[in-house]
């Protein structure tokens, strides 16, 4: 009983074959406008897919994670966007880091409370997507929360929120510091002309 399932199946399946190659055969423009076409719709659905997957990744992290930043000076980076942001910015900090975890809610903490001390804008890129893409092109751990300041889409100087020892005092100072790449600390000389 099962054979003739298969046997009969398979000669439908054979018929409808020969049907569609008559079908083809008798009509070989009407087949290529068709085919032609139906290419064309699969091409840009695909397209369509591709760019409503960013857009709505997009959204995705406009409408969950920027919505409770504490502070104006965070300025979010929408997501995929950070490369044309470092690039088109003569200089620019950057904070990248995953919305979650204990040393996101401790910066963000920090953030709120002394953001009478912060002294300039910086930018939050969420470590959601592509995090391996993200570690990867700008050497950091995903798991981390990282600055980086950009100078006309080159780094000059990062450091990581776990990386600080008193995070409570040297949290706010570090960050403003990060931009001034370019100057080293300078000890006083002892004297010696005794």
């Amino acid at each position: 009983m099962v054979k003739q399932l298969f046997k009969r199946i398979a000669s439908f399946l054979q018929e409808m074959w020969y049907r569609f190659e008559d079908a083809i055969y008798a009509n070989q423009r009407k087949t290529i406008i068709y085919a032609l076409t139906s290419v064309v719709i699969v091409s840009l659905l695909t397209m369509t897919m591709l760019l409503a997957n960013t857009k709505i990744r997009r959204e995705q992290t406009s409408q969950l994670l920027f919505q409770n930043l504490p502070t104006e000076q965070i300025i979010p980076l929408s997501y995929n966007r950070e490369a044309k942001e470092i690039q088109s910015k003569k200089a620019i900090s950057v904070m990248f880091s995953k919305p979650q975890g204990a040393a996101y809610q401790e910066t963000m903490g920090l953030l709120g409370q002394k953001e009478d001390e912060l002294n300039r804008n910086f930018y939050y890129y969420p470590v959601v997507y592509n995090a391996s893409n993200l570690a990867e092109t700008y050497q950091l751990d995903p798991n981390d929360v990282t600055f980086i300041f950009f100078e006309n889409g080159e780094e000059k100087n990062r450091f990581t929120f776990d990386s600080l020892e008193n995070v409570e005092e040297s949290f706010i100072p570090e960050l403003n510091r990060l931009p001034m790449w370019n100057i080293r600390n300078v000890e006083p000389e002892e004297n010696t002309d005794e």
